[in-house]
């Protein structure tokens, strides 16, 4: 049996999930730097970290919610 409620079980996957998708685009962003590439990917690689940033930022103010 968990000690841990459902809905938290579930924020911290969200979270987990979110922090992933943000490390594997800022991944890409620093690959294409390396191959010189940047200049042709860098704006939409930016607009995709961005988002992820911001999708792991609002999901850790839930899981937040459940500090004691």
């Amino acid at each position: 049996m968990s000690t841990y409620r459902p809905e938290g079980l579930e924020a911290f996957r969200a979270y987990a999930a979110a922090v992933a998708e943000e490390h594997a685009t800022a991944h890409e962003l620093a690959q294409c730097a390396k191959i010189d590439v940047y200049n042709l990917l860098a704006a939409d690689l930016f607009d995709r970290v961005t988002a992820a940033r911001a999708k792991s930022a609002a999901a850790f103010k839930i899981v937040e919610g459940f500090k004691s």
